[in-house]
């Protein structure tokens, strides 16, 4: 992190994680699953042993992943980052404005709000805010369906798909977009 001017919400967001996470393990007082461990180390093109290893060289820029190399940039560009209060008005915005992204009846994956959200409006947010707010607050526009995603391998649960049922109302994604202003971004062409 502190080679390449990283923080720990900068980690939290190329592995995933929470910043809560991030920080327990630099105040040693939390612990880390393997594959936590491991999407951290693939920050910096590093396996898990590798990574852990003090003795192990620093990897150089070059060598690092984009979407890592992507942050460096973003990092020098914004600055230190600013601790920012969720209020859950403004997370609630930002899952409308993912989901007007959607069309009725497609089906996706708790993980593709949460990577749009994070990528758009440079968040750290995680799957289980966003599932209790799918399950909350828009109940009556998603329905969680039988089937399952592939993509997690290993231990633990596999994720549910959810299907779009109702499209949500212009008007209220005009204001979820007034609402969030220009923290979210909208993609470079």
């Amino acid at each position: 992190m502190q080679a390449f001017s990283l923080e720990p919400i900068d980690i939290a967001y190329l592995a995933k994680s929470t910043k809560k996470t991030i920080v327990s393990i630099l105040e040693h007082s939390g612990s880390l699953e393997l594959e936590t461990q491991e999407a951290i180390s693939q920050i910096f093109n590093l396996h898990y042993y590798e990574f852990g290893n003090p003795d192990h060289p620093i990897q150089a820029f070059e060598s690092l992943p984009q979407k890592t190399k992507d942050r460096i940039a973003y990092r020098k560009k914004e600055g230190p980052h600013k601790q920012e209060t969720y209020n859950s008005l403004d997370l609630n915005e930002k899952i409308t404005i993912a989901l007007s992204f959607f069309k009725e009846g497609d089906e996706f994956l708790i993980e593709e709000l949460v990577d749009m959200i994070n990528e758009r409006c440079g968040d750290t947010t995680d799957t289980s805010l966003i599932g209790d707010r799918l399950s909350k607050t828009f109940k009556a526009y998603i329905l969680k369906t039988n089937k399952k995603g592939k993509s997690k391998s290993g231990r633990g649960r596999r994720p549910y798909y959810f299907r779009l049922i109702k499209v949500l109302p212009k008007e209220v994604v005009n204001q979820a977009k007034e609402t969030v202003g220009d923290k979210w971004r909208d993609k470079k062409k």
